[in-house]
């Protein structure tokens, strides 16, 4: 079995239709009064994430949501196993999660069910 791309505290997350990775550099930075640039480099290397699912079931995206939903028993903050661009591999990195983003697949006009999620998205962002 291959290994997940992206897994929260352990546990693989669906393969997403897309993956995106950014890489930052946090700066402490200013100009002189000549107008140059003076600063230093705080931190390096700071990872965000962004997947998309085309469809997800309606069970999938809920037990993704709560693993960072602290009323369900989750984490605003988790352990991410995730492919690093600048690495090449994978790491581990105390990750939050941002804003998340569905949209309503179907719904059943008789039971008023949801059958499924479209275009679900969500971005990790390491501590």
């Amino acid at each position: 079995m291959p290994r997940a791309l992206v897994s929260v505290g352990g546990e693989a997350l669906p393969e997403p239709s897309a993956y995106s990775a950014n890489t930052s550099s946090l700066v402490d930075s200013d100009r002189n009064v000549r107008g140059k640039f003076i600063g230093a480099v705080i931190r390096d290397n700071v990872a965000e994430i962004e997947m998309t699912w085309n469809y997800l079931t309606v069970q999938q995206w809920a037990d993704i949501n709560r693993k960072f939903k602290e009323s369900d028993g989750g984490q605003f903050v988790n352990s991410v196993t995730f492919l690093d661009q600048s690495a090449g591999d994978w790491i581990t990195r105390q990750m939050y999660i941002s804003d998340r983003k569905a949209g309503l697949w179907q719904r059943d006009a008789r039971t008023g069910d949801i059958q499924g999620w479209t275009n679900c998205k969500l971005s990790l962002t390491e501590v």
